[in-house]
């Protein structure tokens, strides 16, 4: 079996530590412990990451533990989270708890290993597909394992946290592992983006969504930063009229009609740095083109389109992934050219999703969804003529966007800039104005994407995203 990693929001993982702590300030000489669901993410069939879709916080009584004895959790309890697990059709349960005296190094005690068996077993019982996962929590280690059978356990590699933030912490019991070296090609990157953030950049697998002026800058950026993975989704073909803006095209790849995700292969691969770039032609509303996000570590979204943007903040949240929508906005009125943006917005847990902040918009959608031969009815009849308006083309405002993108990636896995995030940040050139837009106009505290999403973490055990492949085709839109 590959090394399973755990997925989770940094507000509960903080949430969970916070609840813990007590065991570790020498406040208390018992263990603590709550417990949550799971969910299930997989790549071709195989399971890669159980992602935590929420934490069942216990009520009185529901933690027995005793001084320096072990803890158990109520049936009432186990028996709350076994049945919501099921009505929510989620892969399992996870169990965590303290061993209070443990302290860089922490591991499964005799009594655990004797528990956890006995509990897999009972839960299969009750509904046979149950997994059962358990962490336990030293004050500056975790370890966890998951149990797919009562009969035998698989190690858990990494828990990785997704908020303001991008922690990944080590599910081995050793506390913080020895940075590895990195490449001499790399080095002065550390100015920046330290050892451990170059580590975490190596060893992540990124899916650019689009390939055109700002998908091959973000691509060319991640390679130049020591990212080793690419993953670039996009089904259109290099035409005469955008050589100006994808870099490494060529006229002979447009009169060949070349794809533009092999053209950046091509050119990124040809760098030397080690970077792998995986072209997938096709379009992200596409369900089958979607399940390869399950291979995704952060996505980065470089598309002009408002179909697509809601269908990856959709998956952002029923996955725990975090997104980032990079794009530039010219604005202008009858006295000429008033604002030129530069913007990247962070989708991630606790987040406000793309619609929350006025990016993606009811009529937008709408149009999107329509079949082509709809569109063009609406279009005949002059209902649709400003949707029509093509987004900015210009390499030098692309460029700007790609970089501020790369930078908060930068910084998500290596804290530099003031938190909270802003829900947007755009460079407005016009007014040499950087703006940290911090409230989502658009606000819903009700929205079903990313404020009520009743499957948020959800991941492959949450409904099917995007669209049967016949269906994208038909809402393509390929001029």
């Amino acid at each position: 079996m590959p090394e399973l990693d755990l997925r989770m929001s940094d507000a509960d993982w903080r949430r969970l530590r916070t609840h813990c702590a007590p065991a570790f300030r020498g406040l208390r000489d018992t263990e603590l412990g709550a417990i949550g669901l799971i969910a299930k993410r997989q790549v071709n069939g195989t399971l890669r990451e159980l992602v935590v879709t929420k934490m069942l916080w216990p009520e009185v009584g529901d933690v027995i533990s005793h001084p320096y004895m072990a803890l158990t959790f109520s049936s009432r309890y186990m028996r709350r989270a076994h049945l919501l697990m099921r009505e929510e059709k989620l892969a399992g349960v996870i169990t965590f708890h303290t061993h209070p005296f443990s302290d860089t190094e922490v591991d499964f005690s005799e009594y655990d290993d004797a528990e956890d068996p006995l509990l897999a077993a009972n839960l299969v019982d009750l509904h046979p597909s149950t997994w059962l996962s358990s962490v336990v929590l030293g004050r500056q280690s975790q370890k966890g394992r998951v149990w797919l059978s009562p009969t035998g356990a698989a190690p858990l590699n990494n828990l990785i946290s997704i908020g303001n933030h991008i922690d990944i912490l080590p599910l081995d019991g050793n506390g913080d592992r020895p940075r590895p070296e990195i490449a001499e090609i790399f080095d002065r990157g550390r100015a920046l983006t330290g050892t451990g953030a170059l580590a975490k950049l190596a060893g992540s697998t990124v899916v650019v969504v689009g390939a055109s002026g700002t998908g091959c800058l973000i691509c060319e950026l991640l390679a130049r930063a020591g990212c080793r993975r690419i993953l670039l989704i996009d089904y259109d073909i290099v035409k005469i009229a955008n050589l100006n803006r994808i870099l490494y095209a060529t006229r002979e790849d447009a009169e060949k009609r070349r794809y533009k995700a092999h053209v950046i292969k091509r050119g990124i691969e040809a760098l030397g740095l080690g970077c792998e770039v995986v072209p997938i032609i096709g379009s992200v509303i596409d369900r089958a083109v979607l399940a390869r996000l399950n291979e995704a570590d952060v996505i980065f979204g470089c598309v002009d389109k408002d179909l697509p943007r809601m269908i990856l903040c959709q998956y952002s949240y029923q996955h725990l992934v975090p997104y980032l929508d990079v794009g530039a906005e010219i604005g202008g009125d009858d006295e000429g050219i008033v604002s030129t943006d530069a913007r990247t917005s962070y989708v991630a847990p606790s987040r406000w999703c793309l619609r929350c902040t006025g990016l993606v918009t009811a009529r937008r959608l709408r149009f999107e969804s329509l079949a082509e031969t709809e569109r063009q009815r609406e279009i005949a009849l002059g209902y649709s003529n400003d949707l029509l308006l093509k987004q900015p083309a210009v390499m030098d405002l692309n460029m700007r966007a790609a970089s501020s993108g790369m930078m908060i990636l930068r910084h998500l896995l290596q804290p530099f800039l003031l938190e909270p995030l802003p829900v947007t940040l755009a460079e407005n050139l016009v007014t040499y104005n950087m703006k940290p837009v911090e409230v989502a106009r658009a606000k819903d505290a009700a929205c079903d994407i990313c404020q009520a999403n009743p499957h948020a973490g959800h991941a492959d055990c949450g409904p099917p995203l995007g669209f049967d492949t016949e269906v994208a085709n038909a809402l393509i839109d390929r001029d």
